[in-house]
């Protein structure tokens, strides 16, 4: 006298074997049938099926908050009522797998894709794709956005004056090398009139006349 527990029993010269095997296999089928009774079958009479839903990949705005554009949890164009939606809540707030959105069986189900998709929402998901490479391009373009701009401003710019003539530069030796440290707002507004003559735009720029020293009162 032994027990059949789980799987079979060996009890040599017993039928007891054969009624365990039997319950063993029961089991076993019984598990199969229901799995494969509750996947969607190819032809079934309820007709197509389609992936996903109408507002897919959107999901619950119970617990995304609002979708759509100018529709988020904060409104732009509002000092006095700002927060218009909810905040993200975590799946133990609204639910989690146990209050799904989207159906896995039927989601993953893409036999009749194209005949219950249309080429719209195809598009759409396939773009939809692209959302969370939105911080990578922001990687790339910002720091070229910023290297055109300075460019664009450098080019807008007079050049500077890199060499000076050596008779020039001893004229007045005490200025050009000292006169940085003794105040070099004085110094720069110097060099700025040295480059009007140098590239002939002297008498063309008021900033450049008397009355617009930045407030010193010196030139």
């Amino acid at each position: 006298g032994s027990s059949c527990v789980g799987s079979f029993s060996i009890c040599p010269g017993s039928s007891r074997f054969c009624l365990c095997r039997i319950t063993a296999m029961s089991l076993i089928k019984r598990a199969c049938m229901r799995t494969c009774a509750a996947l969607p079958q190819r032809g079934a009479a309820s007709g197509p099926i389609k992936p996903i839903g109408p507002n897919f990949p959107l999901t619950s705005e119970k617990a995304m908050g609002p979708h759509g554009w100018m529709r988020g949890s904060y409104h732009f164009w509002s000092l006095s009522d700002p927060i218009r939606g909810p905040l993200y809540r975590p799946p133990w707030v609204v639910g989690g797998i146990h209050n799904p959105t989207i159906d896995p069986v039927a989601h993953f189900n893409t036999q009749d894709r194209h005949q219950t998709v249309s080429a719209g929402e195809f598009v759409k998901c396939f773009i939809y794709n692209f959302l969370p490479a939105r911080v990578m391009w922001l990687c790339v373009y910002v720091p070229i956005a910023m290297i055109f701009f300075w460019i664009w401003v450098e080019q807008r710019r007079e050049p500077m004056e890199i060499h000076m003539d050596r008779e020039e530069y001893w004229k007045d030796f005490n200025s050009y090398y000292y006169g940085v440290y003794f105040d070099h707002h004085h110094f720069s507004h110097m060099l700025c009139h040295r480059r009007a003559h140098k590239w002939g735009y002297a008498g063309q720029d008021i900033t450049l006349e008397e009355g617009h020293g930045h407030g010193h009162g010196h030139h």
